[in-house]
């Protein structure tokens, strides 16, 4: 019987902070942290000050967090927890932010050197984690998974443990108004790779399935949206439903080639890293359709009819425009797949899929899909 185990509590609603507070009080002194600028004008950091404040909790704001954030820093705030006697920690914002918090209570719990972190094996367990996330695309909030900058913005390295699920995840979508329309369709992209990853993986389960798709499909409704970058209170509680839910997929399945691919480009290219892998999903689907055309195809109608309509989808949402040399892929090539990873492949995935992927992606201009 395939295993699912999601212990993160979820609430989810308009003012979810205020109407659910006992959820955010665990002790009597907590480290928040956020990135610089949107826990405050999302409105989220006042929410969460505000019941901390209520219920006497001591709490400090490390404002810090940026996508660029390398793993000495997030050791040195681990640290200072520890050393201050921090009781648990909260983090408000994107992706960055949620596994800087995630790490940092990993650190605060453990006084061991900051590569230790990825031996995923720790004396004490983490610092208690609640997540308040400002974008929707992360996952973060509901997954085991952590990635960390290694002191260098083109090289990071993920963890997993059990230990790092956060205790509670508060989804309100406010806190996203105020995201720019370009990462706005960004982190959904991302959000709909975790999804289709896990979907289309070896790994699945219908216990992933079930949330897999529903992340899928809940994308898909906000395909027009995304499309014109216009969002309406709907659209937004829609897709931040929608990311969780595909954290909650992946965190059961594992990642699949995408992502690994995906972030090649980012460091090579500077690519946004939603963008960069939702360059990469329409050649990646028709791939997977040479082993099982069904599921594929489940991923495709929530799009239209066929793979076209997901690839006219993605260049309106996540258009990329970059120069690419057969060079560049090559040297992607020897960079970014591990066994492990493609062994969640629906088949066996070889360097010569890869290099086809990238090259069908991002060079043939006059690719053309099969109507299946």
């Amino acid at each position: 019987m395939p295993k699912y185990y999601m212990p993160t509590t979820l609430l989810s609603g308009k003012n979810c902070i205020k109407r659910h507070p006992r959820h955010i009080v665990h002790g009597r002194k907590c480290m928040i942290v956020t990135g610089r600028r949107s826990a405050k004008v999302s409105g989220a950091l006042d929410d969460v000050t505000a019941v901390l404040k209520e219920n006497g909790v001591d709490y400090e704001i490390y404002n810090k967090i940026t996508n660029e954030t390398g793993i000495t820093e997030v050791y040195g705030l681990g640290k200072k927890m520890r050393e201050n006697g921090t009781e648990y920690v909260i983090g408000i914002g994107g992706g960055s932010t949620l596994d800087a918090a995630k790490a940092a209570a990993v650190y605060a719990a453990n006084d061991m050197e900051p590569m230790n972190i990825f031996e995923e094996r720790y004396e004490n367990k983490p610092l208690t984690v609640v997540c308040v996330p400002t974008t929707a695309g992360t996952g973060s909030d509901t997954t085991q998974y952590v990635m960390m900058t290694l002191d260098d913005p083109h090289r990071k390295r993920s963890f997993s443990s059990e230990a790092c699920f956060p205790y509670a995840t508060y989804l309100d979508s406010r806190y996203t108004m105020t995201l720019p329309a370009d990462v706005t369709r960004n982190t959904a992209v991302d959000a709909l790779c975790h999804a289709v990853e896990s979907y289309l993986n070896v790994q699945a389960s219908p216990f992933s399935d079930t949330v897999a798709l529903e992340a899928i499909r809940l994308i898909g409704q906000c395909a027009p949206a995304l499309a014109a970058g216009k969002f309406s209170e709907e659209t937004r509680e829609k897709l931040l439903v929608a990311a969780s839910s595909g954290g909650m997929a992946v965190a059961h399945t594992g990642l699949n080639v995408v992502h690994a691919m995906g972030h090649q480009i980012t460091c090579a290219k500077n690519v946004p890293h939603g963008r960069a892998n939702g360059a990469l999903l329409v050649e990646f689907i028709a791939w997977c359709a040479k082993a099982d055309i069904m599921r594929a195809v489940d991923v495709i109608t929530a799009f239209g009819s066929d793979l076209s309509s997901l690839k006219r989808f993605m260049n309106r949402a996540a258009p990329i425009n970059i120069e690419v040399t057969q060079k560049d892929i090559d040297g992607w090539v020897e960079n970014s797949i591990t066994d492990t990873i493609a062994m969640n492949c629906p088949g066996t995935f070889t360097h010569d899929d890869e290099r086809k992927i990238y090259y069908n992606a991002l060079m043939n201009k006059d690719r053309k899909y099969n109507v299946w």
